[in-house]
């Protein structure tokens, strides 16, 4: 789990939680996060809300994500998300091939993961965070 002090990269499944307010514990975490400035985000992210967003949301919701660090990643990511996926497959586990993605650049920056999709268990070496 981790510290009070580490950045976390929040996936898109608490974004539409939190945005949407769903669910309580996920809005107050995720509220504490920011507040405390430990929030980080990443292409693919940005990908998935944008591509969820009505013109209306659009407007109030992606200036807010320019405000977060935003992870970089590589071409070593993809080819590690390719080699991950192959991997997962191979013991019959299947991941939507974003969020494979997602969690190999949280592997290689070494940060925790906030999700609330169950599969992400399933990634060896990836950190989830718990609130």
């Amino acid at each position: 789990m981790a510290n009070d002090t580490e950045s976390v990269l929040v996936d898109t499944s608490v974004w539409i939680d939190a945005l949407r307010g769903r669910t309580s514990t996920v809005v107050t975490t995720t509220q504490e996060l920011l507040s405390n400035d430990r929030v980080l985000t990443c292409g693919p992210v940005i990908f998935e809300i944008k591509r969820g967003l009505r013109q209306p949301e659009r407007n109030k919701i992606v200036p807010l994500f320019d405000a977060l660090i935003r992870l970089a990643f590589d071409d070593a990511v993809w080819d590690s998300a390719g080699d991950l996926d192959a991997a997962l497959r191979n013991n019959g586990i299947t991941i939507p091939p974003m969020d494979v993605i997602i969690a190999q650049i949280c592997i290689q920056h070494n940060v925790f993961l906030y999700t609330i999709d169950e599969y992400f268990r399933s990634i060896p070496g990836l950190k989830l965070f718990a609130p």
